[in-house]
């Protein structure tokens, strides 16, 4: 990391410190299966990733019927082709981010608004921009990996073992959440 990039970092650290402080927030435990909206975010800047995501997507919103939105963000000062926005799939890249690399910008703004039913964090706590994200979001019961810089930001994390697909990430959040009935929340 570039001197540059590591205050920046370490402002956005403080900045992401005095915002989570004064979040209000009450937590409160969502089944899968009870949920009716789930937001998702995830690093987008690998296409696989990509694709994985929106095949889950597609997947949650036919099968399942209910509204989901996926938020991912792509470490790249421009969008590639392959990926643009669209129903249930949104973006932010790097030139999104203000100086400090907190995401500035009115569709990552209204993400962080939506109060989503569960906010499932794909990404392994390494991406700054999603785990402030996950931290202020006003979604009802927040789901992340493991990360002990993360405890803040999530009500329930899965500690899951070395780097695995993001496929195998989802199956696993998923498989959890649907251990959650009405009667046991």
């Amino acid at each position: 990391m570039s001197l540059s990039r590591n205050i920046r970092s370490r402002l956005g650290q403080l900045r992401f410190l005095k915002e989570v402080q004064k979040h209000t927030y009450k937590a409160e435990v969502i089944g899968f299966d009870t949920a009716s909206s789930i937001g998702i975010l995830y690093d987008a800047t690998n296409e696989r990733d990509y694709e994985a995501v929106k095949a889950y997507v597609k997947t949650v919103r036919g099968q399942y019927k209910k509204d989901i939105l996926a938020m991912g963000f792509v470490d790249k000062k421009k969008l590639p082709p392959a990926q643009f926005a669209q129903y249930g799939l949104d973006f932010f890249t790097r030139s999104d981010l203000d100086f400090r690399l907190i995401p500035n910008n009115p569709i990552v703004k209204n993400f962080i608004e939506q109060k989503f039913d569960i906010l499932i964090n794909l990404n392994n706590g390494s991406c700054f921009p999603l785990r402030y994200i996950a931290a202020l979001s006003k979604s009802r019961f927040r789901v992340g990996r493991y990360d002990s810089k993360s405890t803040s930001c999530y009500d329930m994390m899965l500690n899951l073992k070395g780097e695995p697909a993001i496929k195998e990430v989802i199956e696993e959040t998923e498989h959890f959440l649907r251990k959650i009935k009405p009667e046991l929340a």
